[in-house]
C-alpha cells in the first residue's frame, strides 16, 4: 500500500435519492451514466489522475487542489449550460467535496487500483454536506491557492480574482471525526450562493406526531441587518434551487447575542402582515443557547431541547466530547452553541456547559401567555442604547424594553442580560416590561468557555 499526498474529489447528484424516485429505472440510469461521462470529460482536462464511480457519485484524485477545484467548477458549468440550453429534464444540479492530505493507495490486483484514508473520507462527507451547484473545500493545506487562476464562466465575466472565489465557512463537523472541519465554499456562480447543512433540527429517524412531512427548513446568510429598526433580509435557495431573498425581524431570532450581517442562520418561512412571506424561528449557526436536557449518555451523548416562537419543541444532538460538565443530567438547564451536524445528527450542541445563574422560562418553553401584572424574568435579546429602547424573551414571548423603566437607567444593557420585571401591556396584544431590574449581568457576548484538546 503505497502513502502519498493527494486532493480527493466527490461529485454528487443534488437530491439523488428524489431522482431515483421520480424516474423509471432505465431512464434514471441513464442520467446517471451521462453524470458519470460529464463528470469525466470535465476533470480531463485538468490533470485528473484517478476517477471512478463510488456509488451513486464519482471520486477522483488530482496532485494538485487547485487542478481539482477548477475541474469542479468546470463541471458545475457545464451542468448550468446544459440546464439553460434543454427544456428536457437532466441533471439539475450537482454537489461536489474537495479535501487534500494523506491518502493511501491500493494495488487491488488485476491492474485496479483504490484510494482510501481520512482525506477521502472528509471528500465524501463534505459532498454529502452540501447543497446543490455547491464547491466545498477542506481549507487544510491550500491557503497559497488563492493566487492560482481559477475561473468559472460567471466569475470571467465580472473579472472576479481567484481569492474572490473562496468564501471562508464556519467550521463543519464530520461524522465519527472529532475534529471540526475548516472549510471555503466556491463562489462560481453570478451572484453568491448558500449550501451549507440541510438537515432539520429533529433527531435522527424522528417524524412528525400526526405523520406528515416535516416543515420545509432553510438555510441561508443575513445579506443586511438594520439594528436600529430590528428588521433585516436573508439571502437563501428554495426547494426549486433558486436564488431568494426574505425579511425577517429580530423578535424571531432564537439565538443569542442578536444577528448580524453574514450570519449563518437557519429558518422556517411563514406568512407575515399582509400575507407577505418572513423568515421565522431563526437559528444563527454559532449563535449560543440556553436549553434543557433532554437525555444524556456518557457515550453516545443526548439531546437538548428548546421551544421555539410557535411553541414548538426543537431537539438539538450533543456529541459526547462536546459536555463539558461532569454533573449535567436530564432535566438541567444548560447553554451550549448551536452548530450544524451532518444528514445523521441534524443540528447539534457544542460547548456544551451548566447554565448558571437566573434561568428565564423562554429557553425551556413552560408556558405561554403571560399574565398582565405578574413578575417575570427575561433575558435581553437586543438593545439599542442610541434609541433607548430593546426586547427581551420571556417564555415564548417577545418584549419590549423602554430605557424609562429600567429601575438603574445609567447602566448600559447588554445581550445575554437577565432581567426581572413586572408584566404591563404593550401595543396590539403584545406585552412591555415596568420596573426592570438587573438579576444577572454579562461582561461579553456569552460566557469565556474551557479550552480542550479534541
Amino acid at each position: 500500500m503505497k502513502k502519498t499526498e493527494k486532493t480527493i474529489l466527490f461529485a454528487k447528484i443534488f437530491n439523488v435519492t428524489q431522482y431515483q424516485k421520480n424516474h423509471p429505472e432505465i431512464e434514471w440510469i441513464e442520467i446517471f451514466r451521462h453524470f458519470i461521462l460529464l463528470a469525466i470529460e470535465s476533470f480531463q482536462g485538468h490533470g485528473v489522475q484517478f476517477v471512478r464511480p463510488f456509488g451513486w457519485q464519482i471520486m477522483a484524485s488530482f496532485a494538485l487542489p487547485e487542478s481539482a477545484i477548477q475541474a469542479a467548477i468546470t463541471l458545475q458549468d457545464r451542468i448550468q449550460a446544459e440546464k439553460e440550453a434543454s427544456s428536457e429534464q437532466g441533471v439539475v444540479s450537482c454537489k461536489v467535496g474537495i479535501a487534500t492530505g494523506v491518502v493511501y493507495e491500493s494495488d487491488l490486483g488485476q491492474g485496479l487500483t483504490d484510494l482510501f484514508g481520512f482525506t477521502v473520507e472528509v471528500a465524501r462527507q463534505l459532498c454529502d454536506l452540501a447543497r446543490g451547484n455547491a464547491i466545498i473545500v477542506q481549507r487544510d493545506g491550500i491557503e497559497y491557492i488563492t493566487e492560482a487562476d481559477i475561473q468559472s464562466v460567471a466569475g470571467k465575466k465580472c473579472r472576479r480574482s481567484t481569492r474572490d472565489y473562496f468564501l471562508e465557512e464556519p467550521p463543519r463537523r464530520l461524522e465519527a471525526i472529532a475534529k471540526p472541519i475548516e472549510i471555503y465554499s466556491i463562489f462560481w456562480q453570478a451572484h453568491c450562493p448558500e449550501y451549507l447543512a440541510r438537515t432539520s433540527m429533529e433527531a435522527p429517524g424522528e417524524s412528525d406526531q400526526d405523520g406528515q412531512s416535516e416543515k420545509m427548513v432553510y438555510f441561508g446568510k443575513v445579506s443586511a441587518f438594520k439594528e436600529e429598526r430590528g428588521f433585516g433580509f436573508i439571502q437563501y435557495y428554495n426547494e426549486n434551487n433558486e436564488y431568494k431573498e426574505i425579511y425577517f425581524h429580530m423578535t424571531y431570532v432564537l439565538t443569542q447575542p442578536p444577528i448580524h450581517e453574514h450570519d449563518d442562520v437557519q429558518f422556517v418561512i411563514k406568512p407575515g402582515k399582509g400575507g407577505r412571506p418572513q423568515a421565522c424561528s431563526v437559528l444563527v449557526m454559532g449563535g449560543r443557547l440556553q436549553g434543557q436536557v433532554e437525555s444524556i449518555d456518557p457515550f453516545i451523548g443526548g439531546f437538548i431541547s428548546i421551544r421555539n416562537n410557535d411553541s414548538e419543541l426543537l431537539k438539538f444532538y450533543m456529541i459526547p466530547q462536546e459536555i463539558h460538565g461532569k454533573y449535567i443530567s436530564i432535566n438541567d438547564i444548560v447553554e451550549f452553541t448551536v452548530n450544524s451536524g451532518s444528514d445523521m445528527e441534524g443540528l447539534t450542541a457544542s460547548q456544551v456547559i451548566p447554565f448558571e445563574g437566573e434561568t428565564p422560562s423562554s429557553h425551556v418553553g413552560s408556558g405561554d401567555n403571560l399574565v398582565i401584572g405578574s413578575l417575570e424574568n427575561a433575558v435581553i435579546t437586543a438593545y439599542f442604547s442610541e434609541k433607548g429602547y430593546g426586547f427581551a424573551k420571556c417564555r415564548r414571548n417577545n418584549i419590549y424594553l423602554h430605557v424609562s423603566e429600567f429601575i438603574e437607567p445609567e447602566i448600559t444593557p447588554l445581550p445575554g442580560d437577565t432581567i426581572e420585571f413586572e408584566v404591563l401591556p404593550g401595543r396590539n396584544g403584545t406585552y412591555r416590561a415596568s420596573g426592570i431590574r438587573f438579576t444577572q449581568r454579562k461582561n461579553a457576548a456569552f460566557p469565556s468557555l474551557p479550552q480542550f484538546d479534541y
